[in-house]
């Protein structure tokens, strides 16, 4: 082990055996702690769900006809002793409790550290919120976290809206699965067939029409380069909100 992970390491553990006067954490307990937090930091945030180990709390959007799902995830743990969040805006409800990053233009989710930080390489020390297993300590952490969030995922969410409202591509794409009346299930399992076959590569999906809603697409002017190399990943995802609303 190096000399700087020693360091990090001696801090951690350093935070982790620091005792406070108040009693250790119960199963089940922190969920009110994170209510409660949510309701003084973030109260347009409403606890959703819990799940597959996640606490997740949303705030419903609607724009240009469209709703739109903005959430903090946050997964705790007892035994590590440590918080790991992240944020999402989703338009396909069906992506509300996936646990993977997404940096398209439709579903994105991002490590709110990450947005924190400003950097997608972090070392363990910045990459989670840590606490000691003990009431007070915990809530001070819980307390950092939504402040967090408020500071840097409410501007994340607030500019991702804003291209729900105004990306040229995301409006012609919306316009073009608003028309389509293909049989929804067979369209699904022609791509996800294609898209399996190939090793879950989207440049292996040879449907129609996936190739013509990619063109659709390409032929919107005025787009940016980044949102331009993410259509055959938009076009994906239109589709797959085609097919399941």
């Amino acid at each position: 082990m190096t000399i700087d992970k020693l360091n990090w390491f001696g801090k951690i553990k350093g935070f982790l055996d620091k005792q406070d006067k108040s009693p250790e954490l119960k199963k089940g307990e922190i969920k009110q702690i994170l209510i409660q937090t949510a309701k003084e930091i973030l109260p347009e945030f409403e606890f959703l769900t819990y799940k597959n180990g996640c606490y997740t709390f949303q705030r419903l959007r609607q724009v240009n006809n469209l709703n739109v799902s903005e959430l903090l995830h946050i997964v705790f743990t007892l035994k590590d002793k440590n918080f790991a969040c992240s944020i999402a805006s989703r338009l396909n409800p069906e992506y509300i409790f996936s646990n993977q990053y997404n940096t398209g233009i439709l579903n994105p989710h991002v490590d709110l550290k990450v947005l924190r930080h400003n950097s997608g390489v972090l070392d363990i020390k910045d990459a989670y919120y840590f606490h000691n297993g003990q009431v007070e300590t915990t809530t001070k952490t819980v307390k950092k976290i939504f402040e967090d969030f408020k500071k840097y995922g409410l501007p994340f969410l607030g500019k991702q809206l804003e291209k729900v409202r105004s990306n040229a591509i995301i409006s012609v794409g919306f316009a073009y699965i608003d028309q389509l009346q293909t049989e929804k299930q067979k369209l699904k399992n022609e791509i996800t067939d294609q898209l399996n076959k190939g090793g879950l590569l989207l440049s292996s999906i040879k449907h129609p029409m996936y190739a013509d809603l990619k063109e659709k697409l390409q032929s919107v002017s005025g787009q940016s380069k980044e949102d331009r190399k993410l259509i055959p990943k938009t076009a994906y995802e239109l589709l797959e909100i085609y097919w399941t609303r």
